[in-house]
């Protein structure tokens, strides 16, 4: 899925983070969900160092981001127009 993941970030119109990082923490008062978008989980796991300090991570997860997602899609149906611009090319002839 993330092969074609630098064709798909060009299409951004600005830099952008690639993924969403969800995690359910406890930092020794209560559970909270956190979210947030970052290159990586290094990022993601400074950031939650640097917020919460001492917290136990029950769950974490990652996806890409919307803007992501939506360049994947773009990129998906411009490749889909082309293949069939290109058979119809060919049925021509």
């Amino acid at each position: 899925m993330f092969r074609r993941l630098g064709v798909y970030l060009s299409l951004l119109d600005e830099e952008a983070y690639v993924f969403t990082f969800s995690a359910l923490i406890y930092d020794g008062y209560k559970q909270q969900l956190v979210k947030g978008d970052y290159e990586d989980k290094t990022q993601f796991d400074a950031f939650l160092n640097a917020k919460f300090g001492v917290h136990v991570c029950m769950w974490t997860a990652k996806e890409p981001t919307q803007k992501v997602i939506d360049a994947m899609l773009h990129a998906s149906l411009i490749a889909k127009n082309t293949a069939s611009e290109n058979q119809t090319l060919r049925a021509k002839y």
